[in-house]
């Protein structure tokens, strides 16, 4: 299979071959449709966080993907080859396949393209993380977010919203139209504010 890898801290991404993976009775072999250039990735990369974030060079980028499921292994439920997936790895999305775990993916919505559903599984769980798994938001409660036009700000605030919260979420005014257009629904809720 084909794959982008770098080989050493600060070099350029090399295209080319690399052996397909295996599964294990546990894992699902993914078919990646679309990934996305994380921020993390550069960083990583670069070398200026190996003491944190040390790399198994050479090393395959890539945290989050889409893709049609290909295989699964003898302990796999719930999915079948042929489903439409997405999901977090942590490596390994610049690459024509992966191996990844059941509770990594989830079933990509009809509605979202393969390259929309690639780009949703860090800003959410970053949005979910922040609200909930740290910040503790309960129904009720008042919350500010600011960069409501942003991934994660725009994916906190219809998280939020959905939890019961009152949210009040700014934004430039470079990102009105964004903001409009992406959060339509929740500018006809009382419970949301908007300061652009």
């Amino acid at each position: 299979m084909k794959a982008l890898r770098l080989l050493e801290y600060g070099g350029q991404l090399v295209f080319g071959d690399v052996p397909k993976p295996t599964i294990a009775r546990d894992e699902i072999l993914v078919k990646v449709k679309s990934t996305t250039a994380n921020h993390l990735d550069i960083v990583k990369a670069s070398g200026t966080i190996k003491q944190i974030f040390p790399l198994n060079l050479p090393w395959i980028p890539g945290h989050e993907f889409s893709g049609v499921v290909e295989q699964i292994g003898g302990d796999v439920a719930g999915y079948a080859p042929g489903d439409a997936v997405f999901g977090i790895c942590d490596m390994g999305a610049y690459a024509e396949y992966l191996a990844v775990k059941p509770a990594t993916i989830a079933k990509k919505p009809s509605n979202l393209s393969f390259e929309e559903a690639a780009s949703v599984s860090v800003v959410a769980e970053t949005a979910w993380q922040g609200l909930f798994t740290h910040g503790h938001l309960e129904k009720g409660q008042t919350i500010l977010i600011h960069a409501g036009a942003g991934g994660v700000g725009a994916y906190a605030v219809q998280l939020a919203s959905h939890a019961g919260a009152k949210v009040i979420a700014t934004a430039s005014g470079d990102d009105e139209a964004i903001e409009k257009r992406s959060l339509r629904k929740f500018y006809e809720r009382k419970s949301i504010w908007f300061s652009i």
